[in-house]
């Protein structure tokens, strides 16, 4: 195993310097391209990299393994809220990147297409980040290939989660993500989403480390007994996003991973005077994938 710093040559990335391993087995296989902390307070994702990193180096059989356990380095002891401070911009939808763009843009074409462009499977796990409450779920994109497709849907399903997000092919609300783009282009990619206001939790540092890990067996790159899945696994072809309808005080009826019915009511707004403004109803039936739970809302939010 080898470490370091990893820097790039475009010139809008001049001082970046980003956390590396690599592991490389003696036989060899296909290569695996991991990256965590694209949101700097995801630490349980970002914990799960860490423990991939020891596991590989003694389980490794084939092929290799990459990692960066934190993306966003100007955010990081800043604790930015999904950003990248150097721009303001929210990396995780703005993929594939653009060279010409701006930091953040140049910052996942660089790592897309630079750092892991020969990788065999880009996993890239996030979830937990301050006032955020996620459920333990995975995603991955569709394309109209049935034979990548299945290769593609294979690699997510080796996540035991609540919810498994196999995005349709005519999906186009939620675009933007490695795991939405990378596809398109011929690769095969999938994103994790597990934790909760920022607070490294055992739990679902597990959830990350275990699903990568039955990736790795699932390709022959790893020995070691496969992790079973007990959690719902529930497959569902897209998400919706539910904007608070005022500004003001929620008060939340549910948490991430329960199951909610058409009509239920989700939380309540009240002012701040703490008189009711609006009830946050369901408009279908379906699982909480993520919640914003902070006490203060904003319109839209």
């Amino acid at each position: 195993m080898s470490w370091g710093q990893l820097s790039f040559d475009h010139p809008t990335l001049a001082g970046l310097e980003l956390p590396y391993f690599d592991i490389e087995a003696p036989q060899p296989g296909p290569k695996l391209a991991i990256i965590a902390g694209m949101h700097p307070n995801e630490v349980s994702a970002m914990e799960a990299a860490l423990r991939l990193k020891d596991y590989f180096a003694t389980q490794l059989v084939r092929g290799s393994v990459t990692i960066l356990p934190v993306l966003n380095m100007p955010g990081l002891y800043l604790h930015s809220e999904f950003v990248c401070p150097e721009d303001n911009k929210n990396i995780n939808f703005l993929s594939p990147g653009d060279p010409q763009g701006s930091f953040s843009e140049v910052l996942i074409d660089s790592v897309l297409n630079s750092w892991a462009k020969d990788a065999a499977v880009f996993i890239d796990l996030h979830g937990g980040d301050l006032r955020e409450e996620v459920a333990k779920f995975v995603m991955c994109q569709q394309i109209g290939d049935v034979e990548f497709d299945a290769i593609t849907r294979s690699l997510a399903h080796q996540f035991d989660a609540d919810a498994i997000v196999e995005f349709a092919v005519d999906q186009t609300n939620n675009r933007g993500r490695a795991t939405n783009e990378l596809p398109w282009l011929g690769r095969h990619a999938v994103m994790s989403e597990g934790g909760a206001n920022g607070i490294l939790d055992d739990e679902n540092t597990q959830f990350h480390f275990n699903g990568v890990a039955n990736i790795a067996r699932h390709l022959g790159l790893t020995q070691d007994p496969m992790q079973t899945r007990t959690r719902l696994n529930i497959v569902v072809n897209n998400f919706d996003k539910i904007e608070a309808p005022f500004s003001g005080r929620l008060y939340l009826d549910i948490v991430a991973g329960e199951q909610v019915t058409s009509g239920q009511r989700l939380g309540v707004i009240k002012n701040l005077y703490g008189e009711w403004v609006a009830d946050v109803i369901a408009p279908f039936s379906g699982l909480i994938l993520m919640i914003v739970n902070h006490n203060i809302i904003n319109h839209g939010e």
